[in-house]
């Protein structure tokens, strides 16, 4: 079993038309081990927030996007095509999410 967090975007649901949250699992900076915040995985985060991971100087740093893709653009981005939930409707969703950084 694969360690995860949540990503919460307020948008529009495709299913129900509804202005709500949606919850989107990601593989993105998620780990069962953690540091002194606790693990890095199931947590949730707004679209946009820094997700807890280890620093820049830790040797395990990079594999924070070890589950994602790098952007067709070139532009280091890395993309995750996740699935996702409607918290009015619970219509089942794929969202796909661009990570700039962790």
């Amino acid at each position: 079993m694969a360690a995860f967090n949540w990503v919460l975007v307020s948008a529009r649901c495709p299913a129900c038309s509804e202005q709500t949250m949606i919850r989107a699992q990601t593989h993105i900076a998620s780990s069962y081990d953690g540091d002194a915040h606790g693990r890095f995985s199931e947590r949730a985060y707004k679209l946009g927030e820094s997700m807890l991971w280890w620093p820049p100087t830790d040797a395990r740093f990079d594999d924070w996007k070890e589950d994602g893709l790098p952007s067709a653009d070139g532009s280091g981005d890395i993309e995750e095509a996740c699935y996702a939930e409607c918290d009015t409707c619970a219509a089942d969703l794929c969202a796909v999410l661009r990570f700039r950084d962790v």
